[in-house]
């Protein structure tokens, strides 16, 4: 009887233990670079307008994120984090894969960033690439908030308008200006150069700013090019997180 309840202590003991290290290893046990992306809460985006570089991967912590290569001119959209652990690192999309960009600051939980990927590799310019936070308070009860990035590499400082009314002005390359308030509503946004604010550069019809909602306006290409380098621009929307986690 003895030997029988010994026998039954140890298969349960070994049933514990199994269960203990299945438990583990599906919480991933700790924190750091094994976190879940629920854990972390925060999003990136990139956005390449490097028009020389072809695709890039992106790597954390020397890990590649996915097979996915983000190319000129496009925005990935957001999509979560598995670790905060630096580096990010932007490698070509070849079988041997070259470090075109590194950023070596650490990110923070509950938040969210868009990584611009600016300027040329050719003339190295493209080193210059940032990343920047997308957190910002929530605007007053029935207006959106908008911000200018100037992207467009060799282009001397722009101007922003909503509807003709000056939002932003006088932003230099790889720069970018504060949040603004708008009413919520919809939008003719203007581009023009800082130097000659009557001759429009760019325009981005019929873009609805909602209440309680984020966006940022950014440029690329060249002003006056009218090649593949032909200045543009597009709105990304940036979900403002402290809204989002009520």
């Amino acid at each position: 009887m003895t030997e029988r309840k010994k026998s039954k202590l140890l298969v349960s003991f070994f049933v514990a233990i199994v269960f203990a290290l299945f438990a583990c290893g599906f919480s991933s046990c700790g924190k750091g670079g094994n976190a879940s992306a629920v854990g972390l809460n925060t999003g990136i985006q990139i956005v390449n307008l490097s028009s020389d570089i072809q695709g890039v991967y992106l790597y954390q912590h020397f890990i590649r994120y996915s097979s996915t290569a983000y190319t000129y001119p496009n925005s990935s959209g957001y999509f979560y984090l598995s670790t905060l652990e630096p580096p990010l690192q932007l490698r070509t999309a070849t079988l041997a894969p070259v470090i075109l960009l590194q950023f070596d600051t650490t990110l923070k939980a509950n938040s969210k960033y868009t990584l611009f990927i600016t300027g040329l590799r050719k003339d190295s310019s493209i080193a210059n690439s940032f990343i920047v936070s997308d957190n910002t308070s929530l605007p007053a009860l029935g207006r959106g908030k908008v911000r200018f990035v100037h992207a467009s590499v060799s282009s001397p400082a722009l101007d922003l308008r909503a509807n003709d009314t000056l939002a932003i002005k006088g932003v230099t390359f790889n720069n970018v200006s504060n949040y603004v308030e708008l009413p919520a509503g919809s939008y003719n946004f203007t581009i023009t150069k800082t130097t000659t604010p009557k001759q429009i550069e760019k325009t981005l019809p019929n873009i609805t700013i909602q209440d309680g909602r984020a966006y940022t306006i950014y440029t690329l290409g060249v002003v006056g090019r009218a090649d593949s380098l032909a200045f543009g621009a597009g709105v990304l929307t940036n979900n403002l997180l402290s809204k989002t986690l009520q």
